[in-house]
Parts: structure tokens; C-alpha cells; sequence
């Protein structure tokens, strides 16, 4: 078992470092808690369903998936830097609050919990158990950064968002050349 939790760490680091962005920027606190439950269902349900679709899934979904993933994170910072570089007071807390970026962020860093409930078939540990365990660890990391990051906000400078942005961008180009 210690290996699925490893592997589930390893699967909720980007939703940590993700969360720990957005959880940076001006978001109203029913928006925040909603980030919160659609990264808990994206988590969870896509190592499930991973589990479910198994491994031939992997092999055809496993680059598409990291792709996805890294182009609507790079999205996000590029459009949270152009509209903090231009100071628009009010555009920033509505991009990041917009139905679209609820719903599209967390889906997107669900796809490799995607692949690791694939991958989790050639565990010798129970895998619904695994499955289970990799999507709540994952959950729990995306949650933890984005609540601890929107506490620290109120101690942060008031133009923290260029910070946010960029290291969107930093994260989504790793990722790229990672693959």
C-alpha cells in the first residue's frame, strides 16, 4: 500500500502547485469552494475511471492527456499575466471566477489521474482500494494548496497575480518539455 500512496503523491503534486496558483488569485470564497469539490471529483473520478477503462486506455490516451493538461494550464497564466500586466481591476477576479475555469481546470489535471488509475491494473495492492486512495490524495493536495495559498493572499503584495501567472506558465511549459 505504501507504494499507491507514493504514487498518489506523485499524481497530486501538479494539483498541488496548480492550486497553490489559483488559490493566489482574487476569487469569491462559494467560487473557491467550488474549485475545491471540482478538483474532489475530477481526482477521484478519474483514477476511478481510468481504473474502469484500463490499460489499452493508457496507451492511447497517456500523451493526449499530458498535453491537454499543460495547454489549458499555460492558457490560464498567460491570460491571468495579460490582464494583471494590464491592470484591470475588475477582469482578473472574473476570469478566475468564470464558470469555464471551474470547470476546465480541474478536469484537465484530472487526466493524469486518468492514466494513473490505468496504470494502477498492475498494482498487486486492491486496485478500486488504490484507485481510491491515489484520487483522494490527489484531491487532498490540490485542496491544500488552494486554501493555504488564498489564506496566505491577505499577507502577499497586492500584485501577487503576475507572480501567479507566470508560474502557471512556468508549470505548463515544464510539463511540455517533459513529455
Amino acid at each position: 500500500m505504501l507504494e499507491v500512496i507514493l504514487f498518489g503523491v506523485a499524481a497530486g503534486l501538479d494539483n498541488l502547485q496548480v492550486g497553490s496558483s489559483i488559490g493566489l488569485m482574487p476569487m469569491q470564497r462559494r467560487r473557491l469552494h467550488l474549485l475545491a469539490l471540482g478538483f474532489c471529483i475530477c481526482e477521484l473520478g478519474g483514477a476511478i475511471l481510468g481504473l474502469l477503462l484500463g490499460r489499452a486506455f493508457l496507451a492511447q490516451i497517456g500523451p493526449l492527456a499530458n498535453g491537454l493538461a499543460s495547454l489549458v494550464m499555460l492558457a490560464c497564466g498567460v491570460v491571468i499575466l495579460w490582464l494583471a500586466f494590464r491592470n484591470e481591476a475588475k477582469a482578473l477576479p472574473d476570469f478566475v471566477n468564470h464558470k469555464a475555469v471551474l470547470f476546465l481546470l480541474p478536469l484537465s489535471l484530472s487526466l493524469d489521474n486518468v492514466i494513473a488509475g490505468a496504470g494502477i491494473s498492475f498494482s498487486s495492492a486492491p486496485v478500486l482500494t488504490s484507485a481510491i486512495v491515489v484520487g483522494v490524495i490527489s484531491a487532498a493536495m490540490a485542496c491544500s494548496g488552494l486554501y493555504l495559498a488564498n489564506w496566505l493572499r491577505r499577507f502577499m503584495p497586492r500584485r501577487i497575480e503576475m507572480l501567479s501567472g507566470a508560474y502557471l506558465c512556468f508549470l505548463a511549459v515544464r510539463m511540455m518539455i517533459a513529455d
